[in-house]
């Protein structure tokens, strides 16, 4: 089936619309701080958990009663035909959201010394006013 011109753009607006209100509904039950303290990633190098994009062509079976083997042969033909750019599109999904996560973690540690920074800069800030202050109070007396 060939796809429509305009269907595809509409069927994407769909699924981003879907997905903002699952993000919001999400953040409105807790599960992400504006900051991102609920994000959880994953350390640069740290590949413990493994991939976590996977092409699983074992459950291509069937389990109806008489046709069930002949349909889990065909479905296993077609995953084989499939696997290598299946399993190619999932390894490149995987290092896309490796780089996004180092990406990330690197903006959160930036943002960090930046609030940091603007703590010492505000402190020091706060005591060049005190001074001013007690020298006007000096200078009036």
């Amino acid at each position: 089936m060939a796809d429509e011109p305009g269907r595809r753009g509409n069927d994407l607006e769909q699924i981003a619309a879907e997905l903002k209100v699952r993000l919001e509904n999400e953040r409105a039950a807790g599960a992400y701080a504006d900051d991102l303290s609920g994000v959880e990633l994953q350390t640069p190098g740290d590949e413990t958990q493994g991939p976590r994009v996977r092409f699983r062509p074992e459950l291509g079976f069937s389990s109806k009663p008489v046709i069930g083997p002949v349909i889990t042969q065909v479905k296993r033909l077609i995953l084989r035909l499939l696997f290598y750019v299946l399993e190619d599109l999932a390894r490149q999904t995987d290092a896309a959201i490796a780089r996004i996560e180092r990406a990330l973690a690197l903006e959160v540690a930036k943002r960090e010394r930046l609030e940091v920074e603007l703590e010492r800069k505000t402190r020091e800030f706060n005591r060049e006013i005190r001074l001013l202050h007690d020298r006007s109070d000096a200078d009036d007396r």
